[in-house]
Formats: structure tokens, sequence, C-alpha cells
């Protein structure tokens, strides 16, 4: 190959004016922006596959964070006083929520880090590190010693949780990236699945929480050793330059596509990253402001972080981290057994999510589902407030009541309702941000999760004893319903939309009406187009 005429065409792909000529070759023109690059004939020409393998190579990350978050349920039953002493109520929240600040500042460094090591690398350190922590949590003998190895654990967790959802984004099709994005909420909710069956087989075991902590070590070094093999995403290649690369793997996400409509993607993508800003020259500091003083980074910001602070205040992780606690207090004689059932209706409805959150939309599945989550609180409420528990948290008579059922039930209709769309749509909010500040603004919503998680886990039993199990959900349920409100006026539909297109969305405020106008423009191009294929 002549390698003068590449480094040419390398050159070309920096400016922020670059066009594909009919010859196939780039070249700069001065009458030419990025908006004279058709880019967008290359989405439908996707298939095979790659692209799935990939996603849920990456989505392993995701089982982990399900795995560790719904484990520690069970722990905390079995471990009785295999520490030296039964647990009481602020050691079991210091060591569920200890978790959740190593997640917080794994999610961190995962944001200074991912845009300049890439996205895969993030990964898998992360996956590394939560190995590590796995064994230190198998072999503790402390109190203070699993709290440290639950600390590291956090630490990989939110490294690797954070990253996922970016790298799955980057390198879906427009059109497939909900499904693919969910495939990591589908992650989450199957490693939540697994980790309730490891609980109920080991409960009886002598330490078996010791094998079901410590079995974690065996996905997370899959994951390392898939971040051997699984490329780097597009984007992230382009922002390092390393176009030839950024070109085959856009080659192997459109196995249909021409290489004519692969360099048109590829140029596209570097034109936007120059058009709005000279990426190179951003300091973090830099980054910051464009998030904060561009009024379309800031909203979008808002929306984003909002949606995930909603889900996390909804209390639903109080209801999966302290799951077997709860029943046990309401009755139920094996409380492991009967927050599985909670695990696997997140995980069903989580796929039903994943068949049907790209053509039904992100914004419809919010609307449509989160009502129920208040009216199941306010049931629980309602339930809890005739079942005697003391204010110490302990049962004053065992006996499994008609309230005990209807509890029950509430919970998991409040989980069908949680899991179609507010379990997993926050997850997908990093493509609210454009590519100068997707990893800053990332990393600002997964902190968001992290900080949130920490507080709820850290108060959920202290919050049972100041206002009582009813009053608990009681509050639980007025956040869902004010949350439900605030998407029905803030949250645009951005489903079908080109990473590069949704930035425009924010432009007209929260982009409500302006979202909704664009699909149907977008529905109308779709019918004539197969109108003029018949």
């Amino acid at each position: 190959m002549d390698t003068t005429s590449l480094d040419a065409e390398q050159d070309s792909l920096l400016s922020p004016e670059v066009v594909v000529t009919s010859n196939a070759e780039l070249s700069v023109e001065d009458d030419f922006t990025m908006n004279d690059i058709d880019s967008d004939a290359i989405e439908d020409k996707y298939g095979g596959v790659f692209i799935w393998l990939v996603a849920c190579s990456a989505a392993l990350g995701g089982l982990l964070f399900g795995y560790d978050s719904t484990v520690i349920a069970g722990v905390l039953v079995m471990i009785k006083d295999d520490l030296g002493a039964v647990l009481s109520p602020s050691q079991q929240e210091l060591i569920t929520s200890i978790a959740s600040i190593g997640a917080f500042i794994g999610a961190l460094l995962a944001g200074i880090l991912v845009d300049k090591i890439g996205r895969k690398a993030v990964i898998g350190f992360g996956a590394l590190v939560f190995a590590i922590g796995s064994i230190l949590q198998g072999m503790a003998m402390t109190v203070r010693a699993i709290t440290v190895g639950r600390f590291i654990v956090g630490l990989g967790v939110g490294e690797a949780a954070m990253v996922a959802p970016i790298y799955i984004a980057e390198i879906a099709p427009s059109k497939l990236r909900g499904g693919l994005v969910t495939v990591d909420s589908l992650a989450i909710t199957g490693g939540q699945c697994l980790a309730g069956a490891v609980n109920i087989f080991l409960q009886n075991v002598q330490s078996g929480w010791r094998i079901s902590v410590g079995i974690a070590v065996i996905p997370s070094l899959i994951l390392l050793g898939l971040c051997f093999v699984i490329p780097e995403s597009p984007r992230s290649l382009i922002y390092r330059n390393k176009l030839d690369q950024a070109r085959t793997v856009t080659a192997r996400i459109y196995p249909n596509a021409t290489a004519e409509e692969v360099r048109n993607k590829v140029a596209a993508i570097r034109a936007q990253f120059v058009a709005e800003s000279e990426l190179r020259r951003l300091t973090v500091w830099d980054q910051f402001q464009l998030l904060f003083t561009d009024g379309a980074n800031c909203r979008a910001l808002i929306v984003a972080c909002g949606l995930m602070a909603i889900q996390q205040l909804s209390g639903s992780n109080s209801v999966f981290y302290y799951g077997p606690t709860l029943f046990g207090l309401v009755g139920f004689a094996n409380p492991i057994a009967v927050a599985f059932i909670m695990a696997l209706t997140n995980f069903l409805f989580t796929i039903f999510a994943l068949k049907y959150i790209d053509t039904v939309g992100r914004r419809k599945f919010l609307v449509n589902s989160m009502w129920g989550m208040p009216v199941a609180l306010s049931i629980a409420a309602a339930a809890l407030r005739s079942i005697p528990i003391s204010r110490d948290l302990t049962i004053t008579d065992s006996t499994l009541t008609f309230s005990s059922g209807v509890v029950l039930f509430s919970i998991i209709f409040f989980i069908a309702s949680y899991a179609i769309a507010l379990g997993n749509v926050p997850w997908q909010c990093n493509e609210l941000f454009p590519m100068e500040v997707r990893a800053l603004g990332t990393m600002m919503l997964t902190l968001t999760n992290w900080s949130l998680n920490a507080v709820v886990s850290s108060s959920f039993l202290s919050l049972m004893k100041t206002y009582t199990p009813s009053g608990a959900f009681g509050i639980y349920a007025v956040i869902t319903l004010l949350g439900w409100i605030a998407v029905i006026y803030c949250y645009p539909e951005v489903s079908g939309l080109p990473l590069e297109e949704i930035k425009q969305v924010f432009k007209h405020g929260f982009g409500v009406k302006y979202s909704l106008k664009l699909q149907k423009e977008m529905a109308g191009q779709g019918n004539n187009d197969s109108a003029g294929e018949s």
C-alpha cells in the first residue's frame, strides 16, 4: 500500500471539513462540512452476531454489579456469628453500603482514565480489582476484613459498571442501541438471579456465604480475559487518532456496508468531534465547564442524573439488599427463597424491555410503567401497618398472615414496574451526552448512582426503625410519584437517533416536544422508504 496516500487520507480525516467523493477518496473541500457526509446510509446495514457477542462480553461487567448487589442480601442472613458475633443493624448497613462507597471512587477513577487509555482497558482493570476483592471477602475472619473486601469489590464494580454502558452504546448501530445497552441491564438482573440461586443452594452449608462471595472471581476473570479479545469502540479509537483500527471495527459492526460507507461513517464521527470542540486541547476542567455551562449539555446532565436519582431513591436497592431481612420480619420461614422471586421477576421483565425498548421507545416505557411503583409501594405500606414489627425490627408474632402475602405481592408488582424501564433506562443515559463530555457526563451519572446507593443502603434499616417499615415505604411511594411526574415533563424520546444528533434535542429546552416531532418525522420517512421499495 502507498503510505503517502494513506497519510494523506488520515490527515483529511482530522480536518473538520471532510467529504467522501464519488471515487471513495477522502479530500478536504472548503465548501463542505460534516453535514455533507452521508453517514446515515450505513445505519441499516448492520448484521451478524459480532455486535451481540461483543456487547454480551462487555455486559459481564453488569453481571458482576448485579451479583454483588444481591449476594450480600443472603450473606447478611447466612453469616450469623462467623465473624465473631451476630451482626448488629449498623454493621449490616456498613458492610452493605461500603461497596457503594468503593464504587463511587471506582467510577470517579474510571471517568478520569476512560478517554486516556480506552474503554476496554478500564473494564478489564475493574474486573481484576473485583476478583481481588471477592477473594478477600471469602477469606474474611472479622467485620473489618470483610468490609475491606467489600470496598475493593466496590472499586471494581464502579469502574466496570460505568464504562460498560458507554462501550456498548458506542459500538451499537443507532437502531440497536437501546436493546444492546439493555443487554447490560439484563446482565445485572441475571447476576441478581444467579446470586439468589447460589444463596438458596448454600444457605444450609456451613460458612456457605464464603463460597457465595468467593465464587464471583470466576466471571470477573472471564471478563478480564475477554478484554484481550474484544475490540475498542470506534469512537474511542477515533478520539485517539487510531483511524485505520476505527474503520476496521466499523466494518465489522456494519458487515453489509461498502468501504465508502464505512469511511463516511468514520469521517462523520471525526468531523463531529472537531467541529464541536478541539478534543485534544480540552483539559478536565475545560470539560467540566463545557458540561455545566453549555445549556444543551447541562440539560442532558440534569435529565440523566435526575433519572438515575429517581431510580436509586425509589427504594429498589433497599428491597434487593435487605429483601431476605424484610421477608423474615413479616413472617416468611425461608426469606432467601422468597427474595429470589424478586430477582427472577426483575430478570423476566428486563427481558421484556430488551425485546421492545427500541421499537416502543424509552420515554413510552418510562411513562407507562413508572405509575405502578408508587401504587405498589403504597399497598405495601398499608399492609405493613397491620404486621406486628417492633421498633428494634423484631417481629412479635411470626405467624404468616394475609398482610404478609400482600407485602410480597406488592413488592413483586413494584419490581415488575421498575424493571420494565426505570431499572435499565438510566444506564442508557450516556447516549444523551455528546462525545466531548460523554465520559465526564457518564462519570457524573455513575457517581449519582453510587452516592445515592450508599445513602439508601446505609440508612434503610435505620429508616424503618425511625419511621416504621410502613413509613419507610410511604416515603419511597412519594418519591416515585414525583419522579414519574418529572419524567412526563422532562424526559425526551431519543430512540433511534444517532449519537451525534441527540445534542440537537437539548438545544430545544428539555426537548420533549421536539423529540416527539423528530420521531414522527422519522416514522413518516420510514413509511415513505417502504412505499418506495414496494
